[in-house]
């Protein structure tokens, strides 16, 4: 079931909201602060774009050597934000998301996965979520000029000043502030994950609510709930489980149990974020299938160890020492 979350996740990690906060202008001085808070502003309009524009495109994926292509369709108009994305390579699959729910659809096996929508579920259209406070982990640095999608892009650099991040380079189209591109970086600034559209246009707002997001479902999907329902129940964090040590810049930002489906346990998810990398550690009793030590893929760091009869396991697209370093820091408190 972990294993299933965990996939589940790594898919459903698709356009989180983009919430951004710009320096007040004058407070830096010089060239290179001069860049830096240029390169702050595109990515506050690039949020704000992201976020309130209306548009529908189509963008390649590759991380771990495989590429995938899917398109998207973006919608914010009166009744607020919908969401559709769709893989038009391999196993077919639709993510659906709104301001309240969060929805994944597998045609093949006709089933239907309806959770509660949640901010922190990332992206390979990532960017950060408060400038900000960012600042004190990541420099921001204006890069160059591009053009992709026949459209006129702005290089946007994001480089960690610590090993517990990976840096992020981004191209934003100067008309209208829309992600066109981006490359996360690895240690050595090698790119590890990559996206880029190829197709990106404007909805004009009159024409936004004439588009439907939902796929076509009949009385042969089997249903599955998440957040209401006996099949996975959500329940509140169990406060004895704590993390001691987090990285500089790093917070929890929500804790909740969830019951297992094909048994009376529980397991605890916890998310980590710093406002653009996140991570989630889950804690479950030890089976068989639970990871010890190390593993990865692509951008994916995994770090999984016992302690006493339970498994606890971080993941997320972060330096492998991140997620050792959370694992590791995770304890049981009775009292």
């Amino acid at each position: 079931m972990l294993r299933n979350n965990i996939a589940v996740t790594a898919f459903m990690s698709l356009l989180s909201r983009f919430i951004f906060t710009l320096l007040a202008a004058g407070l830096l001085s010089g060239p290179a602060s001069a860049s830096s808070d240029q390169a702050m502003q595109w990515i506050q309009k690039m949020s704000v774009a992201m976020q309130d524009l209306s548009y529908r495109g189509r963008f390649v994926y590759m991380q771990n050597n495989q590429l995938e292509s899917m398109s998207i369709l973006h919608v914010k108009d009166r009744q607020g934000m919908r969401e559709r994305l769709v893989s038009l390579n391999g196993e077919a699959r639709e993510i659906l998301r709104d301001n309240n729910n969060f929805t994944c659809v597998w045609p093949s096996s006709r089933q239907v996965v309806v959770d509660q929508s949640n901010k922190s579920v990332t992206s390979p259209i990532r960017v950060p979520d408060d400038v900000a406070r960012l600042s004190h982990y990541y420099k921001f640095a204006l890069s160059g000029k591009d053009r992709i999608a026949d459209h006129a892009a702005v290089i946007v650099s994001i480089s960690p000043v610590d090993e517990y991040r990976y840096g992020m380079k981004v191209w934003i189209s100067e008309e209208n502030g829309l992600l066109l591109q981006s490359v996360l970086e690895g240690e050595q600034g090698q790119p590890i994950e990559q996206i880029m559209f190829t197709e990106l246009s404007l909805l004009p707002y009159e024409d936004a609510s004439h588009y439907s997001v939902l796929p076509k479902i009949d009385s042969s999907y089997t249903l599955i709930r998440a957040h209401n329902g006996e099949q996975n129940m959500t329940l509140q964090a169990d406060a004895r489980w704590q993390l001691q040590q987090l990285p500089a810049g790093f917070r929890v930002e929500s804790s909740f149990r969830k019951k297992m489906t094909d048994s009376e346990d529980y397991i605890q998810h916890i998310i980590i974020t710093d406002g653009m990398a996140s991570v989630s550690v889950f804690i479950e009793r030890t089976s068989e299938q639970s990871l010890s030590g190390e593993s990865s893929m692509g951008a994916v760091n995994a770090y999984g160890l016992r302690l006493n009869e339970f498994s606890v396991i971080a993941i997320g697209e972060v330096p492998a020492i991140t997620v050792k370093q959370l694992a590791e820091s995770t304890r049981y408190h009775p009292h």
